[in-house]
């Protein structure tokens, strides 16, 4: 029953594909590496370090999972963070400031790599011209890579902080597209964050393939949705 299920739903996810598909643009964060898990790793670092008084190991995790909120996947600045946390633990404007930039300076070293994306890249890309486009410093996003080991699979590594235009601008998408000398009608686009990735790809005029990890999340777009890295192989 389950494999009938699996069939349908890949049959269904293929009639929304465009025809012509040349190239391949992946995200970074939540994509190919595991965003939430260094982000995790790196907030119990910063609470033992910040609040070493809290040996109970239930408040303890109360503070990481503030952080973890407010840090709200990566999608916003992480001022908004860190002045949630100087709010409610009574930090100063200065230990903000060092925070912040100690996430910005250290923040890649955390890096976890999704275990199955090497080897699906390395499949695709023996079909199609593969690339990243990701948001996020030039020095954060160039460490991650340097890290997890999938910089030298790539043909175009496009980093909003060195472009200067984020997703969801299609300006940037199309900077992508550009660089794999394809039009944006024959590129897919890879990604977990609607609001950035999907929808700039969307109007970009890409094809924009959903992975997003919650099977009971809902949605009512006419879009093809992965939960899996690996399950683009099937797709594509």
């Amino acid at each position: 029953m389950r494999s009938a299920i699996w069939r349908f739903a890949v049959n269904t996810m293929e009639e929304c594909m465009k025809t012509g598909i040349k190239g391949i643009l992946f995200d970074l964060d939540n994509t190919l590496i595991d965003r939430q898990a260094a982000a995790d790793a790196k907030v119990r670092k910063l609470v033992a370090e910040l609040f070493p008084q809290v040996q109970d190991p239930v408040e303890f995790e109360n503070i990481v999972q503030k952080l973890l909120t407010w840090d709200e996947y990566g999608s916003i600045p992480k001022i908004h963070m860190y002045s949630m946390l100087a709010k409610e633990y009574g930090l100063s404007a200065e230990q903000r400031e060092a925070l912040c930039q100690d996430w910005g300076e250290t923040f890649g070293d955390y890096t976890v790599v999704f275990p199955q994306a090497r080897s699906v890249v390395e499949q695709l890309k023996k079909k199609y011209k593969v690339g990243i486009v990701t948001n996020g410093s030039s020095k954060m996003q160039r460490r991650k890579l340097e890290l997890c080991g999938l910089a030298d699979l790539f043909e175009v590594i496009v980093i909003s902080g060195e472009f200067q235009a984020h997703k969801p601008d299609v300006e940037i998408f199309l900077e992508g597209a550009r660089q794999l000398q394809l039009p944006p009608q024959e590129v897919a686009f890879v990604g977990d964050t609607f609001f950035t990735d999907i929808i700039g790809a969307y109007r970009a005029g890409m094809q924009p393939i959903w992975i997003f990890s919650n099977p009971g999340q809902q949605y009512q777009a006419d879009l093809p949705r992965i939960y899996r890295i690996e399950e683009l192989l099937d797709l594509l």
